[in-house]
């Protein structure tokens, strides 16, 4: 079952899944691991459940973009704070991926699905920011900033889905 299909159409749905697969094999290729033992469902999330919490990823995403978007308080001359425009999705996030105290993925309690299927969307926004045509500079801009935003949080979530380590991600930006 894919939350997503009912959301989004064909088109940007194949382009969504080729994008996050892409992404996962250049993660792959720059961890040096593979990374699919870690996704493993062993409880699937109820449908009902799952709707729900996928929703709520849905709308937090949209309330603190659109938050973002009015106060551009996590703006730098650098770019964006991805992290702390979405501390609340994020923190749903690492709610559906809870951790046991020996810190491996508590699989009784996990909604890693869920995950799953808003990453998958949240690639289909990609999609959509990039190749939308807006009408003016200002939409355009708009466009181009929710983008960079967007694609850090595909990174972000994907980290944590895929138990991507702190030291791996410090590997990864590392300049040899």
């Amino acid at each position: 079952m894919n939350i997503t299909g009912g959301l989004l159409s064909d088109k940007l749905e194949l382009a969504a899944q080729t994008l996050v697969h892409e992404r996962l094999r250049a993660l792959r290729n720059l961890v040096g691991r593979d990374l699919n033992p870690g996704d493993i469902v062993l409880r699937p999330t109820p449908a009902d459940a799952r709707r729900h919490l996928f929703e709520e990823a849905c709308e937090l995403y949209w309330n603190e973009m659109n938050w973002e978007q009015i106060t551009e308080e996590e703006r730098t001359e650098g770019g964006e704070l991805t992290e702390m425009v979405f501390p609340g999705l994020l923190t749903l996030v690492d709610a559906l991926l809870p951790r046991g105290a020996n810190g491996e993925p508590d699989r009784v309690r996990e909604h890693r699905d869920v995950a799953h299927d808003f990453l998958e969307w949240l690639a289909g926004r990609l999609v959509e920011l990039r190749t939308g045509r807006q009408e003016n500079q200002e939409d355009k801009e708009q466009a181009r900033r929710e983008a960079v935003i967007t694609d850090e949080l595909i990174d972000l979530v994907t980290y944590r889905l895929y138990q991507i380590t702190d030291d791996e991600i410090a590997g990864m930006t590392r300049i040899p």
